[in-house]
């Protein structure tokens, strides 16, 4: 069975994967045109504010996986930056 606190912080996690991924589509104009790039991204944001909406997520919980889910993705940054393949381009 569901813990509703588990549920909710799962739901939170989704909306900000949901910013993440279009963030990520809007920068990655190689896949798509600039254009649509940027359709598919605002396309994705509606989706997080709908799950966000009728999930009725806490704001306050909302920003502090936005936290936690941007130094993940700084950790991951600076991992793959140091990683040995990586070093020798980093003059």
């Amino acid at each position: 069975m569901n813990e509703p606190n588990r549920t909710t912080e799962n739901t939170a996690q989704t909306v900000v994967f949901l910013e993440t991924l279009a963030t990520l589509v809007e920068k990655s104009p190689e896949s798509y045109s600039a254009d649509a790039s940027k359709d598919l991204a605002a396309h994705i944001r509606g989706m997080a504010e709908a799950v966000a909406t009728d999930a009725r997520v806490d704001p306050a919980l909302l920003d502090t996986t936005r936290q936690y889910a941007a130094l993940d993705w700084h950790n991951e940054l600076v991992a793959v930056l140091f990683a040995p393949q990586h070093r020798p381009k980093m003059h």
